[in-house]
């Protein structure tokens, strides 16, 4: 049958909040931000807000990898965040049919794997735009969504065929150069690491707040084979 077909899709997974954590994930992210504005914090806050920015400039001259070294989860121990987080990566592993645990061509069996949160950090947002970037050296990149609305700036992401940015064909609504998602509270957004992504422009007065983090995957050999 003649039509198109859409080939090499780019996975995302928009992980919704549930009732019977909601409250509990919501009222520890908040204290957390609490803590950290009352207490002038700002040690796992991303550049974009202004005190965050300063730290990390102050650091530049000793830290040079790539890597990011925040933990804000465990130095706040934001629990329920990080079963939440765990269970999403988990369903959007299992949602991809990912070939290292859904029998793809390695030449060791698989028994599992072990999902790590390698880093994350809070992201105050206001009046500000975060630049294209990606996270080079993980596997999924997510981000939580504390307080945010369709005003306050959604998450951008760009066309990962580099082809799109120097082509007008066949450019458009099927196969745009960008597509932007607005989250709603609550909500969790997986994504590949290495995928192109910034924040649109928050128009409001008060900040865009979120909770972003770094995941591994670590597979385990089975030992029988």
């Amino acid at each position: 049958m003649a039509g198109l077909i859409s080939l090499f899709p780019t996975l995302i997974y928009k992980d919704l909040p549930l009732v019977q954590n909601f409250d509990l994930i919501n009222d520890e992210v908040e204290e957390c931000y609490k803590k950290i504005v009352d207490n002038d914090e700002y040690d796992n806050v991303s550049w974009i807000h202004e005190k965050g920015n300063e730290i990390r400039r102050a650091k530049e001259s000793t830290e040079h990898s790539y890597l990011i070294s925040d933990d804000l989860i465990g130095n706040y121990n934001l629990l329920n965040l990080k079963e939440r987080i765990l269970n999403a990566v988990e369903r959007y592993v299992h949602a991809s049919m990912w070939s290292r645990v859904h029998g793809g061509r390695l030449t060791e069996k698989t028994s599992g794997y072990n999902i790590h949160i390698k880093s994350s950090w809070l992201n105050i947002q206001t009046n500000k735009n975060h630049d294209w970037h990606c996270h080079p050296g993980y596997e999924i990149a997510g981000v939580y969504y504390h307080e945010v609305d369709p005003d306050k700036g959604g998450i951008q992401f760009q066309n990962p065929n580099i082809m799109m940015q120097s082509c007008w064909f066949p450019e458009g609504n099927r196969t745009p150069q960008s597509i932007e998602l607005i989250p709603q509270k609550g909500d969790i957004i997986l994504f590949p690491a290495w995928l192109m992504h910034n924040t649109v422009e928050n128009n409001t007065d008060s900040p865009r707040i979120s909770i972003a983090f770094n995941v591994d995957l670590e597979l385990l050999l089975d030992k029988k084979s």
